[in-house]
C-alpha cells in the first residue's frame, strides 16, 4: 500500500474525511469537532473585530485631532506682530509645509442665562477657518461664517455639545470671561464681552464639540490682551507622521531659541496608549486562538484512541507511518481551516456593517452601547487592515497545524501488534 499511496493523495483524503464525518457509534468525535470549529471561529472573529475596531478608533481619533489641530507648532508668545509675519513667511518656504497661520489659544469661561462652562477659545482669521474643512463643512444649517471677521459685531462658532450645555442656538449671545483681568486703579477686575453665536459645528469628537470656540483673531487679541501678536504659528504639512524632518528644517530657518513642537507633544499620551492597548489586545486574543486550537488536540486524541484498531489494520496492510500521520493531520487540520474560514467571514462582515449593527443593538437594548462622551467619538469605528487579516490567518493556520502534528505523529507510532493483541 505504501508504494501505491501518494502523500496527501485521494486515499488519504478519503480516509481523513471518513474519520471526520464518522458518527459517535462508529468511533467518531463529531461533538468535539463541532466545539473545536466553533471555538476557533469565535476566537478568530473576536480577534478580527477587536483589531479592526482599534485600528478604526485610532485612525478616526487621530484624523479628528489632526483635522482640528495643526501638525507642527511654533511658539510666538511675546513676539511682535511684524516678526510673527516674517517667521510665518520663512516657515512657508520649508519643503512639505502646506499651510501656516497665526492663532491664539486660551482658556476662558463661557456663560449664558445662568449656565457656565470652561471653554477653549481659538482665535483664527476667517480665511484660515474656511480652509479648515472639518469645521467649516460641518457647521449646522442656519449658521455660517458670514460675520466671522472684523471688529464690528463679530460672531463666533461653537461646538454643538457646548451649545447644548449652555442652552444656546444661532443668533443668541454668549458672554466670555478671559482668565486675565483688566488693570484698574482698584486692581485687577474681571472683564467680559458678549459674542453672537454665528454657527454651531460638530466634528464628531466630544473633546472638541464640548469646549471649542472659534473667534476672529482680531477679537481674540482684544479679549485676551495680545496686542498685534499671537500665541502660536499653526503649521500643516503633507505627511503628519513625518514631523521630525520639518521641525529640523524650521529650526534652521527660524531665529535661534524658537520653541517648535508637533502634534504628538500635545497628544502623545493618547497616541501611546492606543498603540500599547492595541498590542496587548492582539497578544491576548492570539493566546485565545491558541487555546481554542487545543480543543482540536483533544478531539484528535479521542479519534486516535477510537480508531486504534483501524490504525493497526492499515499498518498490517502496508500503510506507512507517514501515511497514518497525514490521515489524522488532515482530519484535524481541516477543523482549524473550517473555523478560520467561518471566523474570517463573520469577523470581516461584522466590521463592514458595524454601524447598522451598533444602531440595532442600541435600539434593542435601549441604551447607547458606544456613548460619545466616554469614547470621544459618536460612532464605533472599524477599519479592516487586510495585512492584519492575513497575519491572523497565518497565525491560526500555524497554531492549528503545530497542535495537530504532535498528536498525528503519536498516532503514527501505534504498534499494530499491541493494538490487535486483545482483538
Amino acid at each position: 500500500m505504501s508504494g501505491r499511496t501518494q502523500p496527501f493523495g485521494l486515499f488519504e483524503r478519503m480516509l481523513a474525511g471518513r474519520y471526520l464525518r464518522a458518527k459517535r457509534q462508529h468511533g467518531g468525535v463529531a461533538l468535539i469537532s463541532v466545539i473545536s470549529v466553533v471555538a476557533i471561529t469565535l476566537a478568530v472573529m473576536a480577534l478580527i473585530i477587536t483589531m479592526s475596531v482599534m485600528n478604526g478608533f485610532r485612525e478616526t481619533l487621530l484624523s479628528r485631532i489632526l483635522g482640528v489641530n495643526g501638525h507642527v507648532y511654533v511658539d510666538v508668545r511675546s513676539v511682535p506682530g511684524v516678526e510673527i509675519e516674517r517667521m510665518a513667511a520663512l516657515a512657508r518656504e520649508a519643503p512639505g509645509v502646506t499651510h501656516v497661520t497665526p492663532i491664539i489659544n486660551s482658556q476662558a469661561l463661557a456663560t449664558h442665562d445662568g449656565q457656565a462652562g470652561g471653554v477653549l477659545v481659538r482665535g483664527i482669521p476667517r480665511a484660515e477657518l474656511e480652509q479648515l474643512s472639518i469645521v467649516a463643512a460641518n457647521i449646522r444649517p442656519g449658521g455660517g461664517l458670514q460675520n466671522f471677521e472684523g471688529v464690528e459685531s463679530p460672531s463666533i462658532i461653537v461646538g454643538d455639545r457646548l451649545a447644548a450645555s449652555l442652552g444656546v442656538v444661532e443668533n443668541m449671545a454668549i458672554t466670555i470671561l478671559p482668565p486675565q483681568g483688566a488693570a484698574t486703579p482698584f486692581g485687577l477686575v474681571p472683564r467680559s464681552k458678549p459674542f453672537l453665536v454665528g454657527g454651531i459645528f460638530s466634528v464628531g469628537m466630544a473633546e472638541f464639540d464640548s469646549m471649542l470656540i472659534y473667534m476672529p483673531i482680531e477679537q481674540a487679541r482684544i479679549l485676551f490682551g495680545r496686542g498685534d501678536g499671537a500665541d502660536e504659528l499653526e503649521i500643516r504639512i503633507t505627511n503628519p507622521d513625518r514631523t521630525a524632518p520639518i521641525i529640523m528644517d524650521l529650526q534652521s530657518r527660524l531665529p535661534p531659541g524658537t520653541f517648535i513642537y508637533d502634534w504628538r507633544a500635545r497628544s502623545q499620551g493618547l497616541a501611546d496608549a492606543l498603540v500599547v492597548e492595541r498590542n496587548v489586545m492582539r497578544l491576548i486574543l492570539m493566546i485565545l486562538v491558541a487555546i481554542a486550537a487545543l480543543n482540536i488536540i483533544t478531539g484528535l486524541i479521542m479519534l486516535v484512541k477510537n480508531k486504534s484498531r483501524d490504525i493497526a489494520i492499515l499498518r498490517t496492510m502496508g500503510a506507512s507511518k507517514g501515511s497514518i500521520m497525514r490521515v489524522f493531520f488532515m482530519a484535524s487540520a481541516s477543523l482549524g481551516l473550517i473555523g478560520l474560514s467561518c471566523g474570517l467571514l463573520l469577523g470581516v462582515g461584522f466590521c463592514l456593517f458595524i454601524e447598522p449593527i451598533q444602531n440595532f443593538l442600541s435600539s434593542a437594548f435601549g441604551f447607547d452601547i458606544f456613548p460619545g462622551t466616554v469614547y470621544s467619538l459618536e460612532t464605533l469605528p472599524a477599519r479592516v487592515e487586510w495585512g492584519e487579516v492575513a497575519l491572523i490567518s497565518v497565525f491560526t493556520i500555524l497554531v492549528t497545524f503545530v497542535s495537530t502534528l504532535a498528536t498525528s505523529w503519536w498516532a503514527a507510532r501505534f504498534d499494530p501488534v499491541e493494538s490487535l493483541r486483545y482483538e
